[in-house]
Parts: C-alpha cells; structure tokens; sequence
C-alpha cells in the first residue's frame, strides 16, 4: 500500500514533534527554611506553616530561579503566566540548624521563558506538593490553608 507525499509529511512532522523536546522547569513555591531537627521528626499528620499568604510561583531549572510566575484561570483551566525573570538570584544556603526545603508542584516545560508567556498546568495537580531537599524527596503532601495562610499537611514521609 502506497502513502501519498502529504500522508507522510504529516506523519514525518508529527514524528519530529515528538522528539523535539522543550526544556524542563519545576514548578515550586518561594523555598522555606525548615529547622533541622524538625525535618527529622517529620511524621504524616503534620503540618508545616510556610508563612506565605499568598500563592507566588517560581520556575526553578535546578537550584537556578528562571522566572516569577503566577496562577491564571481562563474558561476554568489553570496556566501559569511568567511575571519576569529575575536578573540576579542569591542562592540560599543550608546551615546546621536551618535548611532549605523546596516545595515542588512538579514540571512544566516551555520552550520560551518571557513575561506574559503562558505555560499550561492542566496536568498538575495544584492541591498537591513535594517537598524536596537537595534534590531529594523528602516528603508530600497537600496545601491546605491554616488562619489565612498556606500550609502543607504531610501524608508521606520518604
């Protein structure tokens, strides 16, 4: 059986589409500084206070902050659209009593990074987390609002 020419262009650009690969970015809120001790004691149950308020976005490419971001509804889809890029980033430290814990929504790509540029997240789940310390999981869990501000209920500790 032959294909036509235009049969298989289709099929050749759908191919090539699929091997063309946009870069990776995690979906995180701002880091948090957690004591060392009580990351030992970490348990499922607990809940750790971020003391934020609201929901910023950041898009890290490993410990490199690549954007600010923020929630955008349309037609009751969620996107993420980039606010700006920072041009500098100071890149926060662990010590003995303190450490650095990232909470990861998960990844996202995109092949652009520019203000207004729009990333779909449809396939997050925005209630989720993961908590990650250099780049381990530690734990996950889910956001969950404690007076006013975001918390995260731990359910799994890796």
């Amino acid at each position: 059986m032959k294909m036509n020419s235009e049969t298989q262009a289709i099929r050749l650009a759908r191919l090539v589409q699929k091997h063309i690969q946009s870069p990776l970015y995690e979906l995180v809120l701002p880091s948090v500084m957690i004591q060392s001790k009580k990351l030992k004691k970490l348990s499922r149950g607990d809940l750790l206070l971020t003391g934020f308020d609201r929901l910023d976005l950041l898009l890290m490419d490993g410990e490199k902050i690549c954007a600010n971001a923020q929630l955008k509804k349309s037609d009751k889809r969620y996107s993420t659209e980039i606010i700006d890029l920072p041009k500098d980033t100071e890149k926060q430290y662990d010590s003995k009593k303190y450490k650095n814990l990232m909470i990861s929504f998960g990844k996202v790509q995109s092949k652009v990074l520019e203000p207004g540029q729009t990333i779909d997240i449809t396939h997050l789940n925005l209630e989720r987390v993961t908590l990650v310390l250099k780049g381990k999981k530690v734990a996950e869990g889910s956001l969950v609002s404690v007076d006013k501000e975001i918390a995260i209920e731990i359910e799994k500790v890796n």
